[in-house]
């Protein structure tokens, strides 16, 4: 199955790869990387399944307080992405999203030295290496991975719904248009509309 861009400018530096850090006293099972955009828009490297979207607070018995703002997707092929230290979430639990879909904004909350995109790639419990799994190197540098084609949700709501441009345009000043529209069309496609 392909696997796109965690960024929807699909230009990232690895800033810290997968494996062992003996500098900071362990194995990284993820990947840390940074979106060389300003708009620093993370999205989903698969479609899936929305199964986790919080924050996670300090907890000793909850590791995951670690990863702060995050959002975990059971994936099409059976894998769970977490997207974490994220500055914002843009999916909750339950909706479904397509491989370029938005997740969130990199950020740095949780445990974090600045702000980044931890990505972890498991299988089901298990991590594997996110590197291998995108097909990039894992190693710190810069690299680019393909977006996927974007679909127009607000032409396919409007399409199915009949919504007149007028109504288009009105929605379409909401700061959050984009979302909207997914979401509307994600509850059309899966029939909940």
């Amino acid at each position: 199955m392909p696997k796109y861009s965690p960024f929807a400018s699909g230009s990232f530096r690895v800033s810290s790869p997968y494996g062992s850090r003996p500098e900071l006293g362990g194995w990284h099972a993820g990947i840390d990387l940074v979106d060389l955009s300003p708009e620093r828009i993370v999205t989903a490297v698969m479609g899936g399944k929305v199964i986790r979207s919080r924050i996670a607070l300090y907890s000793e018995t909850d590791l995951t307080w670690q990863w702060g703002n995050y959002v975990a997707v059971q994936q099409d092929d059976a894998k769970i992405a977490y997207y974490c230290h994220l500055a914002e979430r843009s999916v909750d639990m339950g909706e479904i999203v397509r491989a370029g879909d938005r997740i969130g904004i990199m950020g740095s909350t949780g445990y974090s030295t600045g702000p980044h995109l931890h990505l972890e790639i498991r299988d089901p419990m298990t991590a594997i290496n996110p590197a291998d799994y995108l097909g990039i190197p894992n190693t710190v540098g810069i690299c680019s991975m393909p977006t996927p084609p974007q679909l127009d949700c607000a032409a396919e709501v409007c399409r199915i719904c009949g919504l007149e441009q007028q109504t288009r345009d009105y929605l379409d000043a909401y700061k959050y248009a984009a979302d909207l529209w997914r979401k509307i069309y994600n509850k059309i496609k899966g029939g909940q509309i």
